[in-house]
């Protein structure tokens, strides 16, 4: 029987650690890049998107939008603002500044 494994330089155990713990700017990240990816999304779809529980997802939709990252249509779906725009870009820079 032949086993093939999908992260062959990871062992099991640190593959795990490795996605544990995210933080709030990865989280907030995860929200807008779902949001940006469908154009407009409903809250359970961005709850599975970014693997977060409908708690944590409340509690982020409602930053996002008191920042203004984030705003609510008539139809009750959520769309990225401009200013939630550059937020990505921003953060996409900071993350390829880091991996430097």
């Amino acid at each position: 029987m032949v086993y093939i494994t999908f992260f062959p330089s990871f062992p099991s155990s640190q593959l795990i650690k490795e996605f544990k713990y995210r933080d709030r700017m990865t989280i907030v990240s995860d929200i807008l890049k779902a949001v940006k990816m469908r154009r407009e999304a409903k809250k359970t779809q961005i709850m599975e998107s970014a693997n977060l529980n409908y708690v944590q997802t409340k509690k982020y939709l409602n930053y996002l939008i008191s920042c203004g990252y984030l705003a609510i249509t008539e139809r009750r779906t959520y769309i990225v603002t401009e200013k939630g725009h550059h937020f990505l870009q921003i953060a996409e820079i900071q993350k390829i500044q880091f991996l430097r």
